[in-house]
């Protein structure tokens, strides 16, 4: 008999719960969730935040003011990388030879390449989070202007893919710019010239968004 008079006040309860109309039940059921449920909830908030973190597009005019003689950094975290840095207020500036990532006239990363890019990865994590990243193909004046800018193109979509996929950027901050041979770093009539001239450089805006 007691038995049953338990079920059916139980029962009771939950026919309550199902029929009240304002969800107060509900409501203290949420409010008296546990500790370890509510560090939970704050955890997922804190991912989506992340991941919808508003990447702000500082135009097309800050990117053709890029000041490719902006003062070298001498950073101790690429000190034998073979890895430039130059830095304004507003960018870092990575900068490699192109024989450090690529074959002549090719546009896949060699496994050393890959070690160069970390290193530029490791710096980007500890700037700003929305801040945009361009990769910039360069290369000399040898062959034809259209050749060196579809040249270019690849090579910095090649970097681009790779520090999305294995540098793990937010695909939102990239974006890439094929130079070709417009802004050479050097004289063309020389070897060492055109080396210098054949690059890929990685623009990560620093400042606050």
């Amino acid at each position: 008999m007691k038995k049953s008079t338990i079920l059916m006040i139980l029962g009771v309860g939950m026919m309550s719960a199902c029929n009240d109309p304002q969800g107060t039940v509900e409501n203290d059921t949420l409010a008296d969730a546990t500790a370890d449920t509510a560090v939970m909830y704050d955890d997922e908030r804190g991912r989506v935040e992340a991941d919808g973190a508003e990447i702000i597009d500082v135009g097309e005019d800050f990117w053709a003011g890029i000041n490719w003689d902006a003062p070298v950094v001498d950073d101790p975290e690429l000190q034998g990388s073979e890895v430039e840095m130059r830095s304004d207020n507003e960018y870092n500036i990575y900068t490699m030879d192109d024989r450090l990532l690529f074959d002549t006239d090719k546009a896949q990363i060699r496994p050393q390449g890959e070690e160069k890019l970390q290193e530029i990865v490791n710096e980007i994590k500890d700037l700003p989070k929305n801040g945009q990243i361009r990769v910039f193909g360069h290369a000399d004046a040898r062959a034809s202007n259209e050749y060196n800018k579809e040249l270019s193109a690849e090579r910095a979509n090649a970097v681009k893919d790779w520090l999305q996929n294995k540098g793990n950027i937010d695909a939102r901050r990239l974006s890439i710019e094929a130079m070709g041979e417009t802004a050479p770093r050097a004289t063309n009539e020389t070897a060492r010239g055109r080396q210098l001239n054949r690059r890929v450089a990685v623009v990560v805006v620093t400042r606050e968004q």
